[in-house]
């Protein structure tokens, strides 16, 4: 028999009760009677079930993500997480409503037959097959900022879809960086990745190499100033090696000591498609000089290098400079606030004999002199690809000056556009040349920090009259005797003055008649007013003694050149360049220009005149060079002293901190002064 109304009410209700609490989560479920007898139909109130809902859905801090990847949210829709850490489930705001709604029963108290408000299995495996694969790592970034214990940054979020994610500044750490890295090892979007002054240090550096393994879309990768040191240069060494996406890498400013070169070495060895690298702000010195001297021979990729700001002088810098002799590559190289003295310059010149790739050299504030750049002048005489030569903040004077744009003059192959001096004074005489070049190549440009003063030049000197009339011989393929004969009209073995002096003319032999005179005097050694076959072959013979002599001057000179501290060096590391090799990609001009600067005489002989050990062509090149100093050295001393005189007086000048220049102006004037105070007393 069917139970009395009260009974089935509460059977109801227990029904409802337990339905809501299998569904809702516990969620309380009242029942409300309509009609007074507990027949009627039952509402549910999901007042505080709701509540207990969207409390769940706000509260970020209790979901935990198992996957690498999540279902993206379809607008409209809202993300319930269980407290267990399931998998997320979505639930769009009508399935939400159907999932609490009471469950009806019929007027016996039976449930009817309707499961939808039941979660099954065929339930789950129907959600399941709805996700989305979420391409963008959004989900993944949030749950590896979570597990790493760092505040994720909105920045990523608003970016990772985009091409461009740019950082700098943020203060990330290696767990920022760790973060970052893990969606970006699917991503397919990003391209450029700048993470400048992070501090994410070595660790932070090597997630960021082990995302970079995988990732083949990153091409141009900023993260200078993040105190990497050694283990951060290790992992973006052997990145380099497996990684061919990579075109651009700034590694400035990353406290890269000298031992770490040779991570870079086997780096650029053998990644053959980046083209910039930045290796700036670091503490490379002269080993680690001599260390990326050998990669720079051997990379075939690189064209844009920046190793400023570092310490390579002496055998570093000069091992970069050989190094560049033999690359085939680089076309941009920033050597500047380095050091390199005049030793590096003049590896600098030679290499630019014999490079014909590069074509911007920044050489700016490195201690280079006057002698630094009349070496430097012997290098722009042959070269015929450089296009850009950065030389400013040296110490310079216009002497130097003079020397670059007399050798830019002279090579009419020249491609020079751009010689920057800032910050060097010139005078008019170096102002004249410049526009005798601009007048030839008007696209030429000179930055230059003012001109002043003209240089104290010194008297012409005279031609030999007797080197001259053997050059003829010479060229003429002829004997002295047959150069008497042609001048003796009358026969009788003597020529008068007048007779030799009508026979020079004739010949066309350029020489003034004050030189001729000279010749006269010098070959008329016993005064008669005649000159006789013997003292013609006399003059012929002291000719050919002087030139030996002349030689064995300048074997003592080059001698002597190399043990000077610029030679040295230098010599060692060159001694063993094979010009032959090099000669393949040089132009047929460059070619003629790099033989005619090969001293043929310098080979064998020594400074006595000797036979010697042979000496291969990459020294008897240097030996030209250094022994253009000796004979160019002489030229300019006494511009010196005028331009301590005439230098930028307008300049002011501090009280405590005077300038060399204006030091030795200064002294000098109060010598001067001493000595006149002197005179009046």
């Amino acid at each position: 028999m069917p139970n009395t109304d009260g009974e089935e009410s509460e059977m109801v209700k227990e029904m409802i009760q337990s339905s809501g609490d299998t569904r809702g989560g516990g969620e309380n479920v009242s029942t409300t009677e309509y009609g007074g007898n507990g027949r009627d139909n039952v509402a549910t109130s999901r007042e505080e079930g709701q509540s207990q809902m969207d409390r769940n859905l706000t509260d970020p801090i209790n979901t935990q993500l198992k996957s690498a990847h999540m279902k993206t949210p379809e607008p409209g829709e809202h993300t319930p997480f269980s407290d267990e850490g399931d998998e997320l489930l979505s639930f769009s705001p009508s399935e939400m409503s159907e999932r609490h709604t009471p469950v009806l029963t019929d007027g016996k108290g039976d449930v009817e037959d309707d499961d939808s408000g039941w979660d099954t299995d065929l339930d789950i495996e129907t959600e399941e097959t709805k996700e989305v694969y979420d391409a963008t790592g959004k989900n993944v970034y949030m749950q590896a900022c979570k597990e790493a214990g760092v505040v994720p940054v909105s920045h990523i979020l608003r970016h990772i879809t985009t091409n461009k994610i740019i950082m700098k500044h943020h203060g990330l750490g290696p767990a920022g960086a760790k973060a970052i890295a893990v969606p970006l090892v699917t991503n397919t979007t990003v391209l450029t990745l700048d993470l400048e002054d992070n501090w994410i240090e070595g660790d932070g550096a090597s997630y960021l190499a082990d995302m970079l393994k995988e990732n083949c879309y990153i091409s141009d990768l900023n993260l200078a100033e993040n105190r990497m040191g050694s283990k951060g240069a290790k992992a973006m060494s052997d990145m380099l090696v497996d990684n061919t996406s990579i075109r651009k890498l700034n590694l400035a400013g990353n406290n890269f000591k000298d031992r770490d070169a040779e991570y870079f070495l086997e780096a650029v060895k053998n990644n053959y498609r980046i083209r910039d690298l930045n290796l700036s702000h670091n503490e490379f010195a002269e080993i680690g000089g001599e260390i990326l001297g050998a990669a720079i021979a051997a990379t075939e990729s690189l064209s844009h290098l920046n190793l400023s700001w570092n310490h390579l002088r002496r055998k570093g810098a000069i091992a970069v400079c050989r190094g560049m002799a033999e690359n085939l590559s680089i076309k941009e190289l920033n050597l500047s606030w380095n050091g390199l003295g005049n030793e590096g310059s003049l590896a600098m010149a030679e290499t630019l004999k014999f490079n014909s790739t590069l074509q911007e050299l920044d050489m700016t504030n490195n201690r280079i002199t006057n002698e630094g750049a009349l070496v430097m002048s012997k290098g722009l005489e042959v070269n015929d690809s450089l296009k850009v030569l950065r030389f400013g903040y040296n110490p310079l004077t216009a002497a130097g000056a003079m020397a670059l744009l007399l050798a830019i003059k002279n090579n009419s192959n020249s491609a020079l556009e751009l010689l920057d001096l800032s910050e060097v004074v010139i005078n008019s005489d170096c102002v004249a040349v410049l526009e005798e070049i601009q007048q030839m190549r008007s696209n030429f440009e000179m930055l230059h920090k003012g001109a002043v003063g003209k240089f104290a030049k010194p008297p012409v000197e005279e031609v030999d009259p007797v080197k001259v009339l053997h050059t003829y011989i010479e060229s003429k393929n002829m004997r002295v005797w047959d150069l008497f004969r042609a001048y003796d009209k009358d026969k009788s073995m003597t020529v008068s003055h007048e007779e030799f002096k009508k026979g020079i003319e004739a010949s066309g032999i350029p020489l003034k008649p004050r030189a001729i005179n000279r010749l006269i005097d010098m070959l008329d050694k016993d005064g008669d007013g005649e000159i006789d076959y013997s003292e013609l072959v006399s003059g012929q013979k002291d000719l050919v003694a002087a030139n030996r002599q002349e030689r064995r001057d300048q074997m003592t000179r080059i001698s002597d050149s190399r043990k000077t501290a610029i030679y040295k060096p230098v010599v060692e590391q060159y001694s063993n360049l094979k010009i032959s090799s090099l000669r393949q990609s040089l132009s047929p001009d460059r070619k003629m220009k790099v033989n005619e600067t090969i001293r043929p005489d310098v080979k064998t002989w020594d400074e006595f005149g000797h036979r010697a050990e042979e000496v291969n062509e990459a020294v008897r090149s240097l030996d030209n060079t250094v022994d253009f100093i000796t004979s160019a050295g002489t030229k300019y001393s006494k511009e010196e002293d005028f331009l301590l005189k005439t230098m930028d007086p307008a300049r002011p000048r501090s009280a405590r901190s005077p300038t060399p220049v204006h030091a030795m102006v200064d002294q000098s004037r109060g010598r001067s002064a001493t000595k006149k105070s002197a005179t009046k007393k």
